[in-house]
């Protein structure tokens, strides 16, 4: 059984522009299209394994309409909940997609309600619990309010004690905390900032070095996404680019694309998939994902499809590895 986290869920709406254009005092669009889910990184991730027909558990956070709008949303994905409810109401995430910008979009983030002591308290409590019936733990997204920077090292480190191998996918002071616990696969959110561990990832030999430092520390793997068509995988004495030929894409909504990347690897290496067999086909994922409108794909034959476009290099790096 597979069990995703994800400490601060949201509603997710998505609006498609022609563009935004100041029309007297206000800028003014009117979108050509919407769309409206369940979101949060960790639950992307258990609505694509629920599409896969797989056994997942999705914990966090939920709150007022909104939060029982994302719990039913979710069990009609076939995911199994187990969220812990608190004061306030789940946040909203809002992105506008400009028809000629879709690689780009603008996206308007709430903050989300506090988390009090006590319900952090049993959170813990049922965390441990779902343990016991895992063997991957994916921890993914921002915190809420009230929860210490450090929640997702401990949630490793608990998760290690069990035996339940971690894929995590965060960015800020968590992330920092993270790699001090090195699980499994470390995929850093660069969305906001691209610098990790003071390395300012301008090109691929800052990417090389970030990932090596952060090995260093008990991580097995880390993974970077540069858009949706490219990653760099780096593991213990190799690393690989993969690729996809943008030109060949009609890209019409990126947002859950890199948790769909997510879902595909998870998926793969609990079907015991090698770790790059298994980044590749949530490459493919992510990809067959953003060419629909709807966020994460459903048609898992546009998966596998584009699995066979994907291309895969080794890089070479000071003593280690070789160009293939």
């Amino acid at each position: 059984m597979i069990l995703t986290v994800t400490l601060n869920p949201a509603f997710d709406k998505i609006y498609w522009v022609k563009d935004l254009k100041l029309e007297g005092e206000t800028i003014l669009s009117r979108a050509y299209r919407s769309y409206s889910s369940a979101g949060g990184k960790g639950i992307n991730v258990s609505i694509y394994l629920g599409r896969l027909g797989v056994d997942n558990i999705a914990m966090g956070f939920i709150a007022g309409h909104t939060g029982r709008a994302i719990k039913r949303s979710v069990r009609e994905e076939g995911v199994t909940t187990n969220f812990n409810w608190i004061d306030g109401e789940t946040r909203t995430n809002v992105a506008i997609l400009r028809k000629k910008h879709k690689d780009r979009p603008i996206e308007v983030n709430e903050q989300g309600p506090p988390v009090p002591e006590k319900v952090l308290r049993q959170f813990w409590t049922q965390y441990e619990m779902m343990l016991k019936r895992a063997s991957y733990a994916v921890i993914s997204g921002s915190l809420p309010p009230n929860v210490p920077d450090d929640i997702y090292a401990r949630m490793v480190k608990k998760a290690k004690g069990a035996g339940v191998k971690t894929i995590v996918n965060t960015g800020g002071p968590q992330l920092d905390e993270v790699v001090k616990e090195g699980p499994l696969i470390l995929k850093p959110d660069i969305r906001e900032s691209k610098t990790i561990l003071g390395e300012p990832l301008t090109d691929q030999a800052s990417v090389l070095r970030m990932g090596r430092k952060i090995l260093q520390n008990d991580t097995d793997y880390v993974l970077v996404s540069y858009g949706v068509t490219g990653d760099i995988l780096i593991g213990p004495e190799r690393a690989w680019r993969l690729q996809v030929d943008k030109d060949d894409l009609e890209i019409k909504n990126e947002v859950g694309g890199g948790d769909a990347l997510i879902g595909g690897i998870v998926y793969k290496l609990a079907d015991g998939e090698e770790m790059l067999e298994a980044v590749k086909y949530g490459m493919a994922s992510a990809v067959a994902s953003v060419q629909n409108y709807e966020k994460l794909c459903r048609d898992m034959s546009l998966v596998h499809a584009e699995r066979e476009n994907i291309s895969v290099t080794e890089l070479k790096e000071e003593g280690i590895g070789s160009e293939s």
